[in-house]
């Protein structure tokens, strides 16, 4: 069996402290070693959660999409591209840059769904505008999980 991700990671880092760290000469080039393995803490706890926030994320863009197809009709002007993103992000195995692409594409089209509910007093655009609103909330959760992870905020 082949180490995975995040064994390599983690080995890169023990090379970093058994054999460069103490051949460095400068206190600066020994600080940015040990930042350099700081941020591999960083990744490699991210790497371990994720996978299952774009999976959750990719879930929830989907059914904002697919309700926002239902609320605005197949004559709204963003109809085209709502189907254009949900196609594109079929329900398939995937690696972690492609559901990153995938969701980045539905992604970039909730501040127009946002544009088009702002101000309304329509039931159903009211109903479309808290889905909105809530995936913009859990998007912001699911960010803050990925930059406190390993030790490291930004």
């Amino acid at each position: 069996m082949q180490p995975g991700a995040s064994e390599v990671l983690n080995g890169v880092k023990q090379i970093i402290f058994n054999i460069l760290l103490p051949e460095l000469q400068t206190e600066q080039a020994r600080q940015q070693a040990m930042y350099a393995t700081l941020l591999l803490d960083h990744v490699v706890a991210r790497w371990d959660i994720e996978g299952l926030l774009l999976l959750e994320e990719r879930a929830e863009l989907r059914a904002l999409l697919t309700q926002a197809l239902a609320v605005l009709g197949e004559s709204a002007g963003l109809a085209p591209r709502l189907h254009e993103a949900l196609e594109a992000a079929q329900p398939t195995t995937a690696g972690p840059r492609t559901l990153g692409a995938e969701n980045e594409r539905m992604r970039s089209l909730v501040p127009a769904l946002a544009r088009e509910v702002w101000g309304t007093k329509d039931e159903r655009l009211l109903e479309l505008d808290a889905a909105v609103r809530a995936y913009t909330c859990n998007q912001h959760r699911r960010d803050q999980k990925i930059v406190e992870v390993g030790g490291l905020a930004w």
